[in-house]
């Protein structure tokens, strides 16, 4: 038994550092969001299962921890997966589902594997660590006016913005959100000597300067909110309060500083609420309109897993981007895809999640005996990380955070670690891992491994062959080659046959020998994915274009009125329509769409405004 033991805490922390390495891995590798290189985080996370499920055949008295919240988690992901077979578009629903899957697994893990404090204690030091190394990385971009994210040029749309490896800087300061009350609360509250309570306090300070060179203003909102949920905890205490009422001061005189010397931080708050400029506030609140339209349309069930941008388009405004990807607010995303039905169980999991903390919470700061006069990592802990994932949760109304690996991973490990506490305040929840417990439990984990491991591995073959497409210079044979072989992969993906497709119908535009075959090649390739993807109204464009330029003009208007239905606020849409509504005589409608072009855009539309110029002189 004592060798079983030795082994059994050697699976333990093989499994916190397969953790940390996750994050580490993701954090680094652009948090995470290319799947190539994402692959190999996931990995680590599917080997730290592998592990646990070890953990649970070596040692017996191994117990199961599964209070209230975690049945929400695992029927949440049960739901999900189920909302995937009547997705319009599965390919995607498979990713958001397998996202959410991962962050089950991890919260599962950190939650039997990680709530002794010597592990979780190590695991945290690590998670600061990297927060840390973050926040040094885009300190550096701001004082070298850096505008590269490792070895790639950083978007222009970030310009004088600093996310170190995260390419949208409001995903860094998500990130240290969540971690900087961790510091905070270390400094204060942790068990270590002076020397560790300072560089606490140091890593505290230099992610707060992290969250200030993202530009931010959500960042900004959340790490005010995630240190006003920490000070409300500290100043219970009498003996805190003079510390607090330094911090505090500190704060103020920095963030005054800031916002004097940087130019960028004080256009940032003057452009909050004022429409016209590229960095309004407004833009998320236009979003939001149409989402909630979307939500009325689908109040029980949501339009499905991922599903938002594809539906997006029928419900685009003319002052809303043509694809946002996502809501820009969470809790509104979730409402859109999952329904009432997905954010009543998650909102129940959110309450069962909460009142777990409120409970946990008295035994945790009685285990610091007296709070203030003898120092305690896991009430550090405690308090750090309900404020952090606090601030988090904040942000979460004005960005889709959960949706970026890294961050999902992490809020799930702190998370987990969280939940594992409920053991101070009950022994209700346990479990042993009776055979049968185990033998079911072992075959709920092949399972899912079984399901994610080739799913994950297709994802990132997929990846690697999209992405020597993309890096080719030239539209060649080869690049044709490599689109060819992710649809393969992939067959489920409707933007690799859109971006074949299209490539091709451009290239027949040269009119060189054979361009007619080429047309009508292009055209297979936008019709399977127009077969994928219904609600694409660029896809529809494309193939109005193919039978024009191959001289059928039934064809092409059929297929630009179908477009118009789909994105009835899409220039290229509209602009489409016009030009076959010229060339089949039909000016008054043709004039009628070049104006709600131009109203839309007119700025850069070149296209409507010669239009409306070959227009104005056929009038004449």
């Amino acid at each position: 038994m004592r060798s079983s033991s030795a082994f059994d805490k050697l699976l333990e922390r093989l499994v916190g550092g397969l953790l940390l390495f996750t994050v580490a891995w993701l954090t680094f590798w652009f948090a995470g969001v290319n799947p190539r290189e994402a692959g190999i985080g996931f990995a680590a996370i599917g080997l730290a299962w592998v592990v646990w499920t070890l953990r649970i055949w070596v040692e017996p008295s191994h117990r199961f921890l599964l209070p209230p919240v975690t049945w929400a988690v695992a029927i949440f992901f049960c739901y999900a997966a189920w909302r995937t077979h009547q997705a319009t578009v599965p390919y995607w629903a498979l990713q958001e589902v397998f996202l959410i899957g991962l962050c089950a697994v991890t919260f599962f893990i950190s939650l039997h594997n990680l709530h002794r404090q010597e592990t979780a204690g190590w695991v945290v030091n690590g998670l600061l660590l990297i927060g840390l190394l973050s926040s040094a990385y885009a300190i550096v971009q701001f004082t070298q006016n850096s505008q590269k994210v490792l070895w790639e040029t950083q978007p222009l749309v970030y310009y004088k913005r600093y996310g170190a490896t995260f390419v949208n800087p409001n995903h860094l300061a998500a990130f240290l959100v969540m971690l900087m009350p961790l510091a905070l609360s270390h400094a204060f509250l942790g068990r270590g000597g002076a020397v560790q309570r300072i560089i606490a306090g140091y890593a505290a300070l230099v992610m707060l300067g992290g969250i200030a060179v993202t530009m931010s203003r959500g960042g900004w909102l959340g790490a005010g909110v995630a240190v006003a949920t920490f000070s409300l905890w500290l100043l219970r205490r009498p003996q805190y309060r003079i510390p607090m009422a330094a911090l505090m001061a500190v704060l103020c005189i920095g963030s005054i500083t800031f916002l004097i010397q940087s130019e960028k931080a004080r256009a940032r708050i003057d452009a909050l609420t004022t429409s016209g400029k590229k960095d309004s506030g407004l833009f998320r609140a236009w979003l939001w309109k149409p989402a909630l339209q979307m939500w009325s349309d689908h109040r029980l069930s949501g339009v499905g897993p991922g599903q938002f941008d594809t539906r997006f388009p029928a419900y685009r405004t003319p002052t809303t981007p043509l694809s946002p990807q996502h809501v820009h607010n969470e809790y509104l995303e979730l409402l859109v895809e999952y329904g009432a039905v997905g954010a009543g169980i998650v909102g129940l999991g959110l309450v069962a999640f909460g009142y777990g903390l409120y409970r946990t919470s008295r035994h945790v700061e009685r285990g610091s005996s007296d709070l203030g006069v003898k120092q305690s990592n896991r009430t550090a802990f405690f308090a750090g990380s309900v404020a952090g994932l606090t601030g988090l949760g904040a942000h979460c109304f004005f960005d889709f955070n959960l949706h970026i690996p890294a961050i999902a991973v992490t809020a799930s490990i702190l998370s987990g670690i969280l939940v594992s506490n409920t053991r101070f305040a009950t022994e209700r929840f346990w479990i042993k891992s009776y055979l049968p417990l185990r033998l079911v439990a072992t075959a709920v984990m092949g399972g899912l491994l079984y399901w994610m491991i080739p799913l994950g591995a297709t994802a990132a073959r997929e990846d690697a062959h999209l992405k020597r497409a993309e890096r080719r210079s030239t539209v060649d044979e080869l690049f044709f080659q490599e689109l060819a072989q992710a649809t393969a992969l992939a067959p489920g993906n409707p933007m690799t046959p859109y971006w074949y497709g299209e490539e091709m119908r451009r290239l027949s535009w040269q009119g060189l020998p054979g361009w007619e075959k080429q047309a009508q090649e292009a055209l297979l390739w936008l019709q399977k994915s127009s077969a994928l993807d219904p609600f694409n109204a660029r896809t529809r464009v494309a193939m109005g274009l193919c039978h024009q330029w191959l001289g059928d003009l039934k064809s092409a208007s059929d297929s630009f009125e179908s477009a118009l239905k789909l994105g009835p606020n899409d220039v290229a849409v509209l602009n489409a329509l016009s030009w076959n509504l010229i060339v089949r005589g039909e000016q008054d409608r043709a004039r009628l769409l070049v104006e709600q072009s131009l109203k839309i855009n007119p700025w850069d539309n070149w296209e409507a405004k010669s239009y409306a110029q070959r227009l104005q002189t056929g009038a004449h």
